[in-house]
């Protein structure tokens, strides 16, 4: 007989229901609550209905996955091809153009460039270690991305505009160049990169053009019938691939993103085969196996249930909200908007001799959440629909935080934050 050591982790007898419930509770205390107006951390809130309607759905299809569709569950097949459908749509793809719902932005954008590479072994082959030119702004996941394939990432300088210079990008433009990137927008600052002029330079040098709109893929779309957006989707001549998060202004259920194709038959750089197998031909779209058919289903029923009055209303309090808030901060001589956002996402940054850190830990010592933005030193907010409400408490805060950073008065202790955990 096998003799058992003491577990001190994982007990061998499980806890009743009511006293894990309790328990879960009680963990929970010093957790924030992500909806709370004071959020302005990536809280895609979009309203209790539309929670319920992703969270129940997403329930519904708990035990379901996406990798079994046509064996087992043909209404998630048909489910993520409406998704697909309706995107493609609203971010003007040509005929023939194709998408795959994926796991998150950074698996969106890892398949991109691997479809990217693929495409240039055929198209563009290069005569060393294959390059993507991005911008300072640019998201890490394109690093991330080139790191697990053996590709070099060349990332600009920044620019006092916080997009990519054209001009720049074209420099660094060499024989082993595959992809160049866009931000639509830019997750740091929220300004949207000119992305008809990278198209061109795309055509120009035969290179693959990504746009990255992760987080701008379900609100622009609908800012621009509210203000003046400039070209920025599928409907560019010379995009050839695009990334769009369901989860974020898609408001549906956590683990849903898009990789959308201007041309279907790229799909085939995207996939992953292996023909000699046990059981046959193994082959997926996506670098992970199994896709939570909660996500999928969730993502079908969100977009269904707000069509595009519920997007566009939604946008038009964001957008009302951010112009209330950027209006605000140009009115004080001790911080700045950087740059000009355009979607939800706005940058506060300092003017000479305000010290940003310390007005940045006053506001979270008063419960405000954002990300920290380092270079330059500042604050980046991500709005929802309901901020609106919380303008004026912000900027009275930031205006009390900014008067105790003159006096000396701030904080001794800071908190470090970044992008992730």
């Amino acid at each position: 007989m096998v003799q058992r050591t003491e577990n001190l982790r994982f007990a061998e007898n499980g806890l009743p229901e009511g006293e894990l419930l309790n328990g879960l509770e009680e963990q929970r205390k010093d957790d924030f609550v992500w909806n709370d107006p004071h959020n302005m951390k990536a809280a895609y809130w979009a309203g209790d209905d539309v929670f319920r309607i992703g969270r129940e759905t997403y329930a519904a299809y708990h035990g379901d996955n996406l990798l079994y569709g046509k064996l087992l569950y043909p209404s998630l097949l048909e489910m993520s091809a409406d998704v697909v459908a309706m995107a493609l749509e609203m971010l003007g793809a040509p005929q023939g153009a194709g998408g795959t719902i994926t796991t998150g932005g950074t698996e969106s954008i890892i398949l991109a460039v691997k479809t990217a590479r693929e495409w240039a072994r055929k198209e563009r082959p290069t005569k060393s270690v294959p390059e993507l030119v991005v911008g300072y702004t640019c998201h890490p996941a394109f690093n991330k991305a080139a790191d697990l394939m053996g590709l070099k990432v060349v990332r600009l300088p920044p620019t006092s505009s916080y997009q990519v210079d054209v001009e720049t990008m074209r420099q660094h433009i060499t024989e082993n160049t595959i992809m160049i990137v866009g931000s639509a927008p830019a997750y740091p600052i929220g300004c949207v990169d000119p992305i008809s002029e990278l198209a061109d330079l795309a055509l120009a040098h035969n290179l693959w053009l990504h746009v990255d709109a992760c987080v701008g893929g379900f609100f622009l779309p609908f800012a621009k019938e509210i203000e003046e957006i400039p070209p920025f989707d599928l409907s560019v001549k010379g995009v050839r691939s695009m990334s769009a998060d369901l989860h974020k202004y898609g408001y549906t259920s956590r683990g849903a993103s898009l990789v959308l194709l201007s041309d279907k038959q790229h799909e085939e750089h995207q996939r992953f085969l292996l023909e000699d197998w046990p059981t046959g031909s193994f082959t997926t779209p996506t670098i992970a196996g199994s896709r939570p058919g909660g996500a999928v289903a969730s993502a079908w029923a969100v977009m269904k249930y707000l069509g595009r009055s519920g997007y566009r209303q939604r946008t038009q309090k964001i957008i009302e909200a951010r112009r209330g808030i950027v209006s605000a901060v140009r009115q004080l001589d001790e911080v700045c908007v950087l740059g000009e956002p355009l979607a939800g996402i706005v940058g506060i940054g300092g003017a000479a001799g305000t010290d940003m850190k310390a007005v940045r830990q006053v506001l979270i010592d008063r419960s405000w959440r954002f990300a920290p933005l380092e270079n330059p030193i500042g604050i980046n907010i991500l709005l929802n629909y309901t901020h609106g409400d919380a303008i004026e408490a912000f900027i009275d805060d930031l205006k009390s935080a900014i008067q105790d950073a003159k006096a000396g008065k701030g904080p001794t202790k800071f908190t470090e934050d970044g992008y992730g955990g």
